[in-house]
């Protein structure tokens, strides 16, 4: 129970974490509302309201890696789901199977 507690406190906390770096990144495009990281699923979820859109839109990575090299901690994204199939094929196109390095505050949480 108490290593559920703490995984519930570290999930929460890269969630804040995550949501402030990517608003600070991608101001430009909208805002994220709310994000979720479950790390014993590898599953990370953002709802944000982008810049032109009427409804909030859900995006999923249903699936990362860790990698570490050092002192560095690095994500690698492999599935994608969202709330809008052009956003999920977007995602998937860009993103899946790459490789990014994670910032301080987020790998001195894991």
């Amino acid at each position: 129970m108490l290593k559920t507690l703490a995984r519930g406190v570290k999930d929460g906390a890269m969630a804040m974490a995550l949501k402030a770096y990517v608003n600070d990144r991608l101001s430009a495009y909208g805002e994220v509302t709310d994000c979720s990281v479950d790390t014993e699923a590898s599953r990370l979820t953002v709802k944000a309201m982008l810049k032109g859109e009427r409804d909030s839109v859900t995006a999923t990575i249903e699936r990362y890696e860790m990698e570490r090299e050092g002192e560095d901690c690095y994500i690698v994204l492999k599935q994608f789901s969202s709330s809008r199939a052009w956003l999920t094929l977007l995602l998937t196109k860009l993103f899946a199977g790459k490789r990014y390095k994670l910032p301080g505050a987020v790998s001195a949480l894991l």
